[in-house]
Order: structure tokens, then C-alpha cells, then sequence
């Protein structure tokens, strides 16, 4: 059996897509899977059994049947920090241990998820470095490159975990550094013994974030259309400027959301017409009449937040970077984009695994 943990250096770079990809794939190429996430921080319970959010998701998408307790045997909750603070928590290393070996049974590949960074969990003394060895796991890193790559945090990975770390994938990548990231970066690592696995383009369907997460994010009131909270977002436009040119910015710009002060009837109108999917107005400032009913026959949800516009954006574009694959547009987006740029023969040579 192989053991493939999926860990990042900054967190949100796209542990899950990569989990769900390449076990759709090894699924694909008639390898047995199991999936394992040592320890979560989004509780929910499931018939009874309190797991993690994403562990749960990535469970159903890969259709597994193991015991649902097992697939993430810790899950940190308010009363779990306050008993490690005190000094009064259980043995979790013992549990994540006996319930990995529960699910890994008769598995040809056991996909390890990571949760944050790889130093997470410490407190918990179940740090990634931690489990790393007692699983005798190889690690592929998952690395987000906008301007630049953080090489040190790589660097310092291999340094660490030396022949345990398998190689990197590079996720969202904007079209005007792929070529830098392809002729210097690169070698750069290869050069290391880092081998770089896959090179993903930024996919504005993948950093997308629905509705009903910005609704949650900023606490708004949503005054029409709830039937339409799953909607995805691409891109978020300010709307303080004249109407023509609000008309013009909006209509260029697919699947946005218009973030404008709730006295602006005129911008709303605009937003409307142009078919935007979302309006959000910040300072508790709530629209008239007239731009309800039209919104509502449109189709489109209002959200009425408190903050002023800088804060309401910033809040929204920190939302969009904290990369969550939950809607299944976004799931086989992932999932294609996996099989399409991840070098597949050279990542099984790597796992000694033949297909």
C-alpha cells in the first residue's frame, strides 16, 4: 500500500482539489482508494457521528464506504481547545493511528489529507511532520503561485522531510507568470530534487464563491430571492460611478456581484439590467420598492450588509483566496483540471505504483 499525503505550505492552495482529482483518477485506473483527514476544524455531524465539512465532501465524491468515524478521527471543536490548553486532552496520535489503520485495510492507495500548513496540529501533537513519519507517507506539496512561489517554505519542506517529500504541484497560475514559473522556476526546483508534478492556470470557475457563503461571511440580510444563494461569483465590481459606465463595467465582467451603497437606485437599476447575479450593499442601507421587485423578478438576490464598501470588498476578496470546493461546478472543474495538467505517468513511477 502506498500512503500519498496532501499537504500545502500557505494554506488555502488546494489540498482538496488535488485529493479529489487524483483519487478520481487512481478510481479511474482501477486502484483501490481510501481517503483519511488525521484531524478537521469544521465539525458537522453525520448520521450522529460528528466528522469534518470536507472531509465528509471529499468522501461522497470519491464514493467510499468506510466507517464515516474513521475518516477523520479528530475534529476540533471549542471544548477540544480548551482541554489541550489545560493540558487535558487524550492521546489523539493513538486514535488518528488506530483509525488510519482501520480504514487503509486492503487499499492500494491511502490519500492523506492535510488541514492549514504542515506545521498545524502541533498543539495538538498531531502535526502533519508528526504523522508524516509514523504513516511512513510520501508527501506532495500544493503551492499557489500569483506573483511568486514561496520557495522558502518549499525549500524548507525538502530540508525536513528530505526524501519523504514526492515533488509539488503549482496551483493557480495567472497566464502572465506561467511562462516565468515555467523557465526559471521550474528548473530551479528540479535542480533541488524537487520534482514539479503539474503547473494548474488559474480557473475563474474554481475561485469562484457562491452566494450563500458571502451571505454568511458578512451576516447580510438577503431581501429577495433565497432560492438563489447557490449561485458562484467570479468577479466582485464597486459601483460608484456614473450609470453608463456602470452599465458598460458590469456587462464585460461574467457571473459578478455589484458591492454598492444602498441609496443608489440608479446603480442598482443599472446592475439589474445588465444581469448581474448578485447586488450587495454595504452601511446597512436598504434599497426602495421599486429595486426590490425588479430584483426579485430578475431573479437576482439583494444582500444588505453592515461595513463601509472598502471593508465589505476586502472581506469578500479574502473569501474568494480561501480556495472551498463544495459545488459541483466547481468539484468537476477541479477534477478535469487535475487530469489535464498533472503528469500522471510521472507521479506513479514516483509512488511506485503500475496500472
Amino acid at each position: 500500500m502506498v500512503s500519498l499525503y496532501v499537504g500545502s505550505t500557505p494554506a488555502y492552495s488546494g489540498k482538496n482539489l488535488a485529493i479529489m482529482g487524483l483519487g478520481q483518477r487512481f478510481l479511474k485506473d482501477g486502484l483501490k482508494v481510501g481517503y483519511f483527514k488525521p484531524f478537521g476544524r469544521f465539525p458537522i455531524k453525520v448520521e450522529g457521528v460528528l466528522t469534518d465539512k470536507d472531509a465528509w465532501f471529499i468522501y461522497r465524491v470519491l464514493m467510499l464506504k468506510d466507517p464515516i468515524e474513521a475518516i477523520c478521527p479528530v475534529v476540533i471543536t471549542h471544548d477540544m481547545m480548551v482541554e489541550c490548553c489545560r493540558g487535558k486532552a487524550a492521546a489523539l496520535d493513538e486514535k488518528v493511528l488506530d483509525a488510519f489503520e482501520q480504514v487503509s485495510k486492503g487499499k492500494d492507495v491511502m490519500l492523506i489529507g492535510g488541514t492549514g500548513k504542515l506545521e498545524s496540529g502541533k498543539f495538538l501533537n498531531i502535526s502533519a511532520y508528526d504523522l508524516i513519519e509514523k504513516l511512513r507517507a510520501r508527501v506532495l506539496l500544493m503551492d499557489h503561485y500569483e506573483k511568486q512561489l514561496y520557495l522558502d517554505g518549499v525549500l524548507d519542506t525538502y530540508e525536513r522531510l528530505g526524501e519523504r517529500l514526492l515533488g509539488v504541484i503549482v496551483n493557480r497560475v495567472h497566464a502572465g507568470y506561467a511562462e516565468k514559473l515555467q523557465d526559471l522556476i521550474v528548473p530551479f526546483l528540479e535542480q533541488k530534487g524537487i520534482s514539479v508534478f503539474g503547473i494548474l492556470p488559474f480557473d475563474a470557475v474554481l475561485g469562484s464563491v457562491m452566494i450563500a457563503d458571502i451571505v454568511e461571511v458578512l451576516a447580510g440580510d438577503v431581501l429577495c430571492c433565497r432560492n438563489k444563494l447557490d449561485g458562484l461569483i467570479e468577479h466582485f465590481l464597486i459601483g460608484g460611478m456614473q450609470v453608463d459606465r456602470a452599465l458598460e463595467y458590469i456587462r464585460k465582467a461574467r457571473n459578478n456581484a455589484v458591492i454598492v451603497g444602498g441609496d443608489r437606485a440608479d446603480i442598482h437599476l443599472a446592475a439589474i439590467e445588465a444581469a448581474t447575479q448578485c447586488l450587495i450593499l454595504p452601511g446597512n442601507l436598504y434599497p426602495n420598492e421599486i429595486v426590490v421587485s425588479r430584483a426579485e423578478m430578475r431573479g437576482i438576490p439583494i444582500v444588505v450588509v453592515r461595513g463601509d464598501t472598502y471593508s465589505v470588498a476586502k472581506k469578500v476578496e479574502d473569501l474568494s483566496c480561501k480556495l472551498r470546493i463544495r459545488e459541483k461546478e466547481k468539484v468537476y472543474c477541479g477534477i478535469r483540471l487535475i487530469e489535464e495538467r498533472v503528469n500522471f505517468e510521472r507521479l506513479y513511477e514516483a509512488l511506485g505504483i503500475s496500472v
